[in-house]
């Protein structure tokens, strides 16, 4: 129930106004002068106050301040007669919501209080709206420095863990038994996912945080794919896929973030092997086009449904994202490939195979050096 506060020095009209909008369904309250209407502000709040603007002692505008100054919320609508209008004009410049004329109609009156009150929610409502942006603003941004803290502080102990795995593997501290090899591959099998983990996350909040590439240099694709390739060798073997490659010696290089480009198609090649079935291929082919450059990836067993693709260009998201979902990873993939494809200014198409595997095609644009984003040299 709305509560008003009806303040004026004629006690005919003050008792009417308070009857009539206790009938409308307000808590009214009435008061004869400025000082007791503040007195009645110091003891409850009050959503609207109605008050003449010329009375004796404290008028209209000063009640306004000094209510305001109490209670900011606080909806001012002033009741005045023809001759003061200018000063009821004044008195909307310094925060009344609106004046009525004297001699006024209940209907009059009740609809400026409706509309005043209708204002005053939606104004409430946008404060809270903006308090609950802000909130989820410093929500992300806590999220984010907790993801570039984890991937940083992950960084110095991978690095120490690839450098002492790889002495013991080599046998630079003792000979290693079978068993003892085995099991050291295992611990480096562990230490690679990790850190392909590490890697997407950190580009994840790169991107986010809206950082560009490092730098465009002209990057030669097939080292990059081959290199893609072989990280996912025992990926391949556990699960029984080929990775074929196809890239023409001659295409020519781009301008890109080789490193970025490294990470773009490692994560694609590594969703077509984690979805694709035994025994299957990967087929990864590259041409050049007159405008563009086209990288392709299919897997020729497994399709992406076509009404889960938007999904899986979102973080943390894939096709199942249940605890026991076949495929592990953190669902970032797709939607860093995605961001680095953005920086790069090329597209990404998508074929679901209808039965023949799924075909994920960039294309670069071949542009003339200088015109911005990634050109062909």
């Amino acid at each position: 129930m709305a509560s008003i506060l009806i303040v004026d020095d004629e006690e005919g009209l003050r008792a009417s106004l308070v009857t009539a909008f206790g009938k409308e369904g307000y808590r009214a309250t009435g008061a004869a002068s400025g000082e007791e209407a503040l007195r009645l502000l110091r003891e409850e709040p009050f959503d609207i106050l109605l008050t003449d603007l010329v009375m004796p002692g404290m008028d209209g505008l000063a009640l306004m301040e000094r209510a305001r100054q109490r209670a900011p919320a606080i909806l001012t609508i002033l009741m005045t007669g023809g001759a003061t209008v200018e000063s009821a004009v004044r008195a909307l410049k310094g925060g009344a919501y609106d004046y009525v004329l004297k001699p006024f109609t209940f209907a009059e009156i009740f609809h400026v209080a409706r509309r005043g009150r209708e204002q005053q929610r939606l104004l409430q409502e946008n404060l809270q709206l903006s308090e609950i942006n802000r909130r989820l603003q410093e929500i992300d941004q806590l999220k984010s420095n907790l993801l570039s803290a984890i991937t940083h502080e992950f960084r110095t102990p991978l690095t120490l863990m690839h450098g002492w795995l790889a002495m013991l593997m080599a046998e630079q501290l003792g000979a290693l038994s079978a068993e003892q090899r085995e099991s050291l591959r295992a611990v480096h099998r562990g230490a690679i996912r990790l850190e392909r983990l590490v890697s997407n996350l950190l580009a994840f909040v790169e991107y986010e945080r809206g950082r560009p590439p490092r730098e465009f240099l002209p990057v030669t694709l097939a080292p990059l794919l081959q290199l893609a390739a072989d990280q996912l060798g025992q990926d391949c073997a556990e699960r029984g896929v080929k990775i074929r490659l196809d890239v023409p010696p001659s295409l020519p290089p781009i301008l890109a973030d080789g490193e970025q480009l490294q990470l773009l198609f490692f994560n694609l090649m590594e969703n077509a092997v984690k979805f694709n079935q035994p025994d299957g291929e990967v087929r990864v082919a590259v041409r050049a086009e007159a405008d563009a450059v086209l990288v392709v990836v299919t897997n020729t067993r497994g399709e992406i449904p076509g009404d889960r693709l938007p999904r899986l260009l979102q973080p943390f998201t894939q096709g199942d994202m249940s605890p026991t979902r076949a495929a592990g990873g953190l669902g970032l993939g797709l939607a860093v490939a995605r961001a680095i494809l953005d920086a790069h200014a090329a597209l990404l198409e998508v074929d679901t195979g209808r039965g023949q595997g799924t075909t994920l095609t960039v294309r670069f644009a071949r542009r003339p050096e200088g015109s911005g984003g990634p050109v062909t040299t």
